[in-house]
This record gives structure tokens, C-alpha cells and sequence, in this order.
């Protein structure tokens, strides 16, 4: 999910100690093991600010294989990136939308598939999900039995929750002191974790607040993300520079999750989403042209030509190199 740009002024004063390591060391820090040595994997712009002329750089640690952005982009350049619209999707809630238009079908499917997830690996009590955005995953996840609290940036979409079903929904970031310590079974991210400057304080206040054996699930880009699909160029669907700023792999995501006490139990990379990301990435090439009929061609033809390697893309998914990755952390 996209976070509201109130986040980044209230996240200042949670992440101030890092980000004055950052300014008193100009070389950029792995988040993971603290190397200072990083190479190129490509650059790219922000799409939704296609007159903001700034290449964004995607680098790998040469030391840990960790890939982010560097340097990690300040609280002034995400409030501008998050800024350029107001009505972002997420923030358009599905249980509120008459009919079934072809988005809330989409965010349906995806919800219940999170439902599954959450119904396989967590017992049926408390739930804490991080970024809720219009809280439709809170809505079917209360509806399943659990009892459900969260945290979100968006004003607006926090007192909806609240008002239309009494959810327990704090304004701003996941920080000490909101809830007891050891209160919940499981805590959710589902894709917030690559928009976070400094994720392993809210993977750390998570865990503060998960029961002893909790779980947090996970959906997050993969480094394969940051590192396929370079033909796109900065068309790639999982780029979305510069909000998304980091790209683990297991061995990455795993060390820094140990940092925080907890214990990566599965890490799966869906053929779904992969084959989604493909598809996007066609459309957003193919939608460079102005005239519609030829974009609708280009995005035909190309999308035919990504059809015929599925095979291959599911190889990948299979072997845990997909492109966007489905995670259990159980707290140590």
C-alpha cells in the first residue's frame, strides 16, 4: 500500500537518531549489516511525477546482496512522491463501493486470498495490521472471527473505520505505547514493509507487541523484483520509484528479521503476482503512446510475447525467485 504523506512528518521524530547517523556518515549504510560498498543494479523515475526530471538509484550491497535505494530518500522527498495525488486506490474502500466494478473485484479476490493466509497460519484472536488503507482486509478478517486493530496514516480512512464499524484504528505509525506489550497473535504487513525508510523499528515494535509464538505475514517486492525486467526500463510495474526503496531476498530479509527477534518460517513467491507484474509492466510501456488504439495494440502484442514465457516465470516462482514474496515471521 502507498502511505498518506502525514506519515513522514510524524515518522521523523521515531526514525531522528538513524537519520542523523545518516548525515553525520554521507556514505549510505546497508540496513542489514551496515556496508558502505554498493553497486548499481538501474535507475528509473517517478511515473506519477513525469515532470520531476530526478533518476532514482537502485543499488546492491556488495557485501550482504541487500538491494535498496541509496541514498534512502528523505522525509521531504517521499512528502513530494506521495503527495502528487490525493486519491490514491487504496485509500477507496471496496466495502463502501456499490456494484462490482473491475477494481473492487480485484481487491476482492486479493482479500480473500489474505483471509486464507491468515486463516492457515494465525489462531483466531487479535490481529494488528499495519497500514490498513480503506480497511478492507480489517472488514473480512473481523467478519472471519478475529478481533481486529490497526494502524494507518490516512486520517480520513481512520475515522471512516471507526465510525462505520467501531474498529480500534490509531492515526500515524506503529510506535511503543499504543497497545500493551504481548497483546497480539498475529500482525500483518501486507506490503508496507518496501515503503518504510528504517523497517526493522516497526518490525521490532511489532514483535514487541506479538504474544510469545505470534506471526507476522508479509507480502513484499523480492530483490528479483528491483533486479528483472530491465527491458521495461522504468516501466517495470514493482519499481514504483521512489516510494518503493527496499527489495529483500530471503537471506536479506531473514538477517534483518533475526535483528528483531523473530524467525523467518516461509518464504513463497507466488506465480500470481509475478504473472501480474508482467502484465502491468505491459501496460505501462504500451500506455507511453497517446493515441489509445495503438496502446491497446502495443499492449496485445507484447502481452502475447509474455504469455509464451509463463512457463519459465513459473520455473522461477517455484524455485522462490518470483517477484513478490509471501512471508511467515514467528516471533522467537
Amino acid at each position: 500500500m502507498r502511505f498518506d504523506a502525514k506519515f513522514f512528518a510524524q515518522g521523523y521524530n521515531q526514525h531522528k537518531n538513524s537519520m542523523a547517523a545518516m548525515e553525520t556518515n554521507p556514505t549510505p549504510l546497508c540496513i542489514v549489516c551496515g556496508g558502505k560498498h554498493w553497486t548499481l543494479v538501474r535507475e528509473g523515475m517517478d511515473l506519477c511525477r513525469p515532470n520531476h526530471r530526478k533518476l532514482f538509484r537502485i543499488e546492491t550491497c556488495t557485501s550482504c546482496g541487500m538491494v535498496s535505494q541509496q541514498p534512502i530518500p528523505s522525509n521531504e522527498e517521499l512528502q513530494a512522491a506521495y503527495s502528487v495525488s490525493g486519491d490514491y486506490v487504496c485509500y477507496r474502500p471496496a466495502w463502501k463501493e456499490l456494484g462490482w466494478p473491475v477494481w473492487k473485484m480485484l481487491r476482492h479476490w486479493t482479500t480473500r486470498r489474505r483471509v486464507a493466509r491468515l486463516t492457515r497460519y494465525a489462531p483466531k484472536r487479535e490481529l494488528l495490521e499495519v497500514g490498513c488503507g480503506a480497511g478492507d482486509f480489517m472488514v473480512a478478517a473481523h467478519r472471519a472471527g478475529w478481533q481486529v486493530h490497526a494502524v494507518e496514516y490516512n486520517e480520513e480512512m481512520v475515522e471512516a473505520l471507526h465510525r462505520e464499524f467501531g474498529f480500534d484504528v490509531r492515526l500515524g505509525n506503529l510506535a511503543p505505547g499504543l497497545w500493551t506489550q504481548g497483546r497480539f497473535d498475529v500482525a500483518v504487513f501486507w506490503n508496507v514493509l518496501e515503503h518504510l525508510q528504517f523497517p526493522l523499528e516497526e518490525l521490532s515494535t511489532a514483535s514487541d507487541y506479538l504474544r510469545s509464538g505470534g506471526v507476522i505475514l508479509l507480502n513484499i517486492p523480492s530483490r528479483e523484483a528491483a533486479e528483472t525486467g530491465k527491458w521495461f526500463g522504468q516501466y517495470w510495474g514493482l519499481l514504483d520509484l521512489p516510494r518503493h526503496i527496499h527489495f529483500f531476498d530471503r537471506s536479506t530479509l531473514e538477517k534483518l528479521c533475526e535483528k528483531a527477534g523473530l524467525k523467518l518460517a516461509c518464504y513463497k513467491t507466488p506465480f500470481v503476482q509475478s504473472a501480474w507484474c508482467y502484465y502491468i509492466s505491459c501496460w505501462n510501456w504500451a500506455s507511453r503512446d497517446k493515441n489509445r488504439l495503438l496502446s491497446w495494440i502495443k499492449f496485445g502484442a507484447l502481452s502475447a510475447l509474455i504469455t509464451l514465457i509463463m512457463p519459465y516465470i513459473a520455473a522461477k516462482c517455484f524455485a522462490s525467485r518470483g517477484l513478490e514474496a509471501f512471508v511467515v515471521l514467528v516471533k522467537s
